[in-house]
């Protein structure tokens, strides 16, 4: 089984400190939501462990069982199961979600000579069927004319369909009402239920009542302040940020 283990990180965007020292270890199946106050640091975190080349390391370590995830390219952590939801995914014009998958899908393959595309069309449209998308959105290019929410409904169904074994999904509450939702938290509980491990950045509890979380940290100023159980994210609800932030002073 492996495990995400981030030690001692330290982390610019742009030359600006933003992560102070994160440590953090996220067991192989185990669901952990990362929490804080606007700015606070938690899409960087998402975005230095998939290396986006704005987010400087200037000290500590990621790794994700044998592979060293922060001495890696961002497809070389791809192939290695690792995958991010964006909050704000981009449109690819003249790229189908179905070639984008398939053309994945192959390259992640052991075996891609055995790989059977009708039957992987067929995943597509189940999984498709069950974010409630029409047919036509697999064929349309990537995102492009897409709604908010129906750009996080697309996250969430290249995440089901790629071979992952460890997931980032940042923010993806943000722009869905309250059946798409349950939808998207359904397909969540579904990646934990393969032994995916999850790390969830949100804002908000709502999404907690559907998903089960192992661990909740509060982030702030680049640093976790705080870790508990869903009790925590029920808190922060009700009297916000204010009570930790004053005691991590």
């Amino acid at each position: 089984m492996s495990t995400l283990t981030i030690k001692n990180l330290f982390v610019t965007l742009e030359g600006k400190p933003i992560l102070n020292g994160i440590n953090l270890t996220l067991q192989q199946g185990k669901t952990h939501v990362i929490m804080g106050p606007n700015g606070s640091g938690k899409s960087t975190l998402g975005n230095t462990i998939l290396k986006h080349p704005n987010c400087k390391i200037v000290k500590g370590t990621i790794s994700f069982g044998k592979n060293k995830l922060s001495s890696m390219k961002t497809d070389e952590i791809a192939r290695a199961g690792v995958l991010l939801a964006l909050q704000h995914p981009q449109a690819v014009s003249g790229v189908s979600v179905t070639n984008l998958l398939t053309i994945a899908v192959r390259k992640f393959s052991e075996k891609p000579k055995s790989f059977k595309m009708a039957h992987f069309w067929n995943e597509i449209k189940d999984t498709a069927k069950a974010l409630h998308m029409p047919d036509e959105f697999l064929s349309r290019s990537l995102n492009e004319g897409f709604s908010g929410g129906e750009k996080k409904k697309m996250e969430i169904l290249q995440l089901s369909l790629l071979p992952a074994k460890c997931v980032i999904i940042d923010e993806i509450d943000s722009g869905l009402d309250i059946d798409a939702l349950k939808l998207v938290a359904k397909q969540i509980t579904k990646l934990r239920a393969r032994g995916v491990s999850i790390i969830i950045i949100t804002h908000y509890n709502r999404i907690l009542r559907w998903i089960l979380a192992d661990r909740v940290h509060i982030l702030h100023k680049g640093k976790i302040i705080k870790s508990g159980t869903e009790a925590l994210a029920k808190d922060i609800e009700k009297n916000g940020y204010s009570e930790y932030i004053q005691k991590s002073l």
